[in-house]
C-alpha cells in the first residue's frame, strides 16, 4: 500500500492503521515528514504573504506615521501621550512609548487573518498565521527612529533571502515538534498496551502513533488555511489522536505481535 492510500487509510480506519505497526521504521519516518509538510503549508503561505505585506507598507508607514522616538535602558521614548495604531488593510502597526499595551491586548484586537508589528515600551512584537514573535530593541539594534528605517529598509532588501530562510526555520521546527509528538504519543500507546505485555511493542506503538496523528494533522492543515481560530487546538489534537490510538489498540489481539501490512 502506497504512502496516499495509507494517508486515506489513517483518516477513518483503526484496523488499517493497526496493520501499519510492523512497517520499516523508515516509512513511518516518511509518512511524519508528510504530514509535517502537509501542516506547514498553510502557515507557509500566510507567513510568506504577511511578510511581503509588511515590506510593501512598513518604510512608508514608520517615515510619515510614526513620531520621533528614541530607546533609552531597553524603553522606548517619545513625545506620544497615548498608543497609535495605523490600519494598513491586512497588517496593523501599534506604537506605545506608554506601556499601556500588552501582547495579549493586541492578539484579541487582531483577527485570525491579521499581522501585526507592535513597537511597545520595551519590545518589538510580530504577530502573524503561525508566528509569534517578540524582540528587543537591542538585539534589533534600534535606538531611535532613523535606526528603525535603516532597518525596516535593510531588511526589504533583504526580504527575498529572509523570508525563505524564515520558512526554512518554521518547517524545522514543525518536523522536530512532530517528531516530538509521535514520540510522547508512542509512550501513551505503549503505557496503553501493558509496557509490552500484550505484544505491542515501543517499536510498534511509534508507528501507530504516526498514522494516529493524521486526522488531527488534516483538521488542523484546514483551520490554517481558512484562518479559523480554534481555542484549545493542541489539546483537541491531542485528545484526538490518543482516541485513535486506543481504537487501534483494541484491534490488535494480545497475541498477534506481526500481522502483515496490507
Amino acid at each position: 500500500m502506497n504512502i496516499f492510500k495509507r494517508f486515506a487509510k489513517s483518516l477513518y480506519s483503526p484496523e488499517d492503521i493497526a496493520t501499519f505497526r510492523a512497517d520499516k521504521i523508515w516509512k513511518s519516518i516518511i509518512y511524519i515528514l508528510l504530514i509535517s509538510i502537509l501542516i506547514f503549508l498553510p502557515i507557509g503561505y500566510h507567513t510568506a504573504t504577511a511578510a511581503n505585506d509588511a515590506m510593501k507598507v512598513g518604510a512608508d508607514t514608520i517615515k510619515n506615521d510614526i513620531p520621533d522616538f528614541t530607546v533609552k535602558d531597553g524603553k522606548l521614548v517619545s513625545d506620544a501621550k497615548k498608543p497609535i495604531t495605523i490600519d494598513q488593510g491586512s497588517i496593523y502597526f501599534y506604537f506605545d512609548s506608554t506601556d499601556s499595551l500588552t501582547t495579549d491586548q493586541i492578539d484579541n484586537q487582531l483577527g485570525s487573518a491579521d499581522s501585526a508589528i507592535a513597537f511597545l515600551s520595551d519590545t518589538i512584537y510580530i504577530k502573524a498565521p503561525g508566528v509569534d514573535q517578540t524582540v528587543s530593541y537591542a538585539t534589533a539594534g534600534i535606538g531611535s527612529k532613523a535606526n528603525l528605517i535603516n532597518f525596516y529598509q535593510s531588511m526589504e532588501d533583504l526580504s527575498k533571502y529572509f523570508i525563505p530562510i524564515l520558512l526554512g526555520i518554521i518547517l524545522i521546527a514543525m518536523i522536530l515538534v512532530t517528531f516530538f509528538k509521535v514520540a510522547l504519543y508512542a509512550l501513551f500507546g505503549f503505557i496503553m498496551s501493558g509496557f509490552g505485555r500484550m505484544g505491542i511493542t515501543y517499536y510498534h506503538n511509534w508507528n501507530i502513533a504516526a498514522y494516529s496523528m493524521t486526522l488531527a494533522s488534516v483538521f488542523t492543515m484546514i483551520m490554517y488555511w481558512f484562518q479559523i481560530t480554534v481555542p484549545y487546538l493542541s489539546t483537541i489534537n491531542m485528545a484526538v489522536s490518543f482516541f485513535i490510538i486506543f481504537l487501534v489498540i483494541r484491534q490488535i489481539p494480545p497475541t498477534d505481535q506481526k500481522q502483515p501490512v496490507q
